[in-house]
């Protein structure tokens, strides 16, 4: 499996002159080709060669030969990846998280009319030198130059992308790294099962216990809301003094808002993947909330909740390649109703009224997410009853953005 290390570059003046020429002129050669291709593109007689060798014999003194042949292969992967797209919107099996599909872009930020500024390494162009606990990055040019950030990933090393980030003035390098993918083969097999949501993150259950538990979305939900209310104060400031809808100061908010949402979200789902890895589970199984957005339009308040603040895409994303580095699989099954059907006598006579879940046929009490995600369970199971006994209402576990990244456990029980 792949994964990336991330490190932080930090150049002296001189090598810093060296990064700006180098990343300047490699935007330089991508916004050329894109050009080319895109015209192409829109005029319907596309061709992969058009203007490729004239593009890297130019730009091959200028860069070195690798460096222009690994940014026009970025660019070959860019628009294979666009065509494919564009095949399963004509087959209509476009996932549903994908609302448009476009041309690859110009390395360029339209908001500031600035390239974009990053290049390409080949993987046999670079490496990385540790001396007495400090670590270098051994570039072409003569670039040696001090990185910080944890190695985390060892195996055969892939390509290395150095980026300039305007918004903060630093320089970052990704590096992806080909690591062998464990898996685990435990007999017999025990799963756990997770209902997705706004409120709870994730509720789950683990097969054979008798407690579920839930991670608390209330403090990540009350962060978000603090930075959009901070977003739009400045906003309408922004408005009011130069008609503009953003600055520098606002999109720093932004980003802020994001990380410090997905820090969290990483804790959360870090501390229930190893829990279910130290409780031998070999298979999550997932309600897909896929298509939930659509036709979901309530109140202002709770449209934001659940078009902006509930990023469950991310979510899942972390979800499926966390539980890749513990060696445990990931499966996803419907989840339709899973909330509004008694998993004890599969009535769905019954009286909801916010997290509670009340059977008016059987009597059952529980608490809503405990209900769908035994439901996820049922269905999983087929029927089979393995879930007798469970408590009706789960532990509640709570991570907040700041303690997330304070904090070396991160998780406060309630």
């Amino acid at each position: 499996m792949k994964r990336v290390n991330k490190f932080r570059l930090r150049p002296t003046k001189e090598q810093e002159k060296v990064l700006f020429s180098l990343c300047e002129m490699s935007a330089v050669l991508w916004n050329k080709l894109n050009y080319v291709r895109r015209q192409l593109f829109f005029e319907g007689k596309f061709d992969w060669k058009e203007g490729v060798e004239e593009l890297y014999d130019e730009f091959k003194p200028i860069l070195g030969s690798a460096t222009a042949q690994q940014i026009i292969r970025k660019n070959n992967e860019a628009w294979r990846s666009f065509f494919s797209l564009l095949r399963l919107k004509n087959q209509r099996k476009l996932p549903s998280h994908i609302r448009k599909v476009s041309p690859p872009r110009y390395w360029k930020d339209r908001l500031l009319n600035k390239r974009k500024l990053m290049t390409v390494i080949r993987n046999d162009c670079y490496r990385i030198e540790e001396v007495e606990g400090k670590k270098y990055l051994v570039l072409p040019k003569g670039l040696r130059i001090r990185i910080t950030g944890e190695i985390k990933w060892r195996g055969k090393q892939g390509r290395l992308e150095i980026f300039y980030d305007d918004l903060t003035g630093r320089w970052y390098a990704h590096q992806s790294v080909e690591v062998d993918q464990p898996r685990r083969t435990i007999s017999p097999e025990k799963r756990a099962f997770i209902d997705l949501g706004v409120i709870n993150i994730i509720t789950a259950w683990i097969e054979g216990e008798k407690q579920p538990i839930a991670f608390s979305g209330k403090s990540l939900l009350a962060d978000w809301w603090y930075w959009t209310h901070k977003i739009a104060h400045y906003q309408s400031i922004a408005k009011k003094v130069n008609g503009m809808d953003t600055t520098r100061r606002i999109r720093k908010y932004y980003r802020k808002r994001q990380l410090r949402f997905r820090h969290a979200v990483n804790t959360i789902i870090y501390r229930f993947v190893k829990l279910c890895y130290e409780r031998g589970v070999t298979e999550i199984i997932v309600g897909d909330v896929k298509g939930i957005r659509q036709n979901n339009d309530k109140n202002t308040k709770a449209n934001a909740i659940i078009h902006n603040f509930w990023s469950f895409r991310y979510i899942i994303d972390r979800l499926i390649t966390t539980a890749e580095n513990f060696g445990i699989k990931v499966k996803f099954v419907r989840e339709d109703y899973t909330s509004s059907v008694c998993p004890r006598c599969g009535s769905t006579n019954a009286y909801k009224h916010k997290r509670l879940f009340k059977c008016l046929n059987c009597g059952l009490e529980a608490h809503r997410d405990v209900v769908g995600v035994l439901n996820i369970a049922r269905v999983s199971l087929n029927g089979r009853d393995g879930f007798n006994g469970v408590l009706a209402h789960p532990v509640l576990l709570r991570v907040s953005p700041v303690e997330a990244q304070t904090s070396p456990q991160g998780i406060l029980a309630l």
